[in-house]
């Protein structure tokens, strides 16, 4: 009997009929769907503000040639297509998060709907932690650095979860688990440590079917 397995997409373009911003290595991408919506067409520059603690980015699309923080907007690709693109270039270098995010390679994770917030008057997208920050050893990491970690054994992720970094690498069960690498961001809220959590595992079952090898063994559930 064939043991048929679903292939999953982790790449390509999507095929939502909604707006969406893509972030990629280079910049930020605007799909037509977005440039319809929000009338995109009319404008040719696009300026960025950064909120760290939340993860989110806002977007302000205008005409002003003076303001020099703005990036120019050109057609995405060169071509003919509605899509919109923004070199963003020293955005993401100067934000480690953001940095961590572009480099994954699923696009999935990557993708994301954009919402009105007209009391700013700005597109805002809410963004990702991204386990931005890698140690080897827990001496490198703060005693009171908490949020959202991962372990990584060569290339393969062996265990997600949240909390206080340092001493629950600590916690007595934990000393036969084998792992080369600690990837962490800090989270400061309890609920957005829940959230991302959840959210980071829900992204690697939906890759790999199951859960990473610690959580299993622990019993968490995505």
């Amino acid at each position: 009997m064939p043991n048929w397995k679903k292939h999953k997409r982790k790449s390509g373009m999507s095929t939502d009929r909604v707006a969406i911003v893509s972030l990629r290595p280079t910049g930020l991408a605007f799909n037509a769907q977005f440039v319809a919506q929000g009338k995109l067409d009319q404008y040719n520059r696009v300026s960025v503000f950064v909120d760290a603690t939340s993860f989110k980015l806002g977007l302000k699309f205008h005409c002003d040639a003076s303001d020099q923080d703005s990036y120019a907007l050109c057609r995405d690709g060169g071509g003919r297509g509605m899509g919109r693109m923004a070199q963003t270039q020293t955005l993401i270098s100067e934000h480690s998060w953001i940095s961590a995010l572009a480099k994954m390679k699923d696009t999935k994770v990557r993708r994301f709907k954009p919402e009105w917030e007209s009391y700013d008057g700005l597109w805002v997208i809410n963004m990702c932690p991204s386990f931005e920050v890698k140690v080897s050893h827990k001496s490198e990491i703060p005693s009171d650095a908490t949020g959202i970690y991962r372990y990584v054994k060569g290339s393969e992720i062996v265990y997600i979860g949240r909390g206080t970094i340092r001493s629950r690498l600590a916690s007595p069960e934990r000393k036969e688990w084998d792992f080369d690498v600690i990837e962490y961001s800090l989270v400061s809220d309890i609920s957005n440590q829940e959230k991302w959590e959840a959210y980071w595992l829900d992204v690697f079952v939906s890759e790999n079917e199951k859960l990473p090898l610690y959580n299993r063994i622990g019993g968490k559930k995505a």
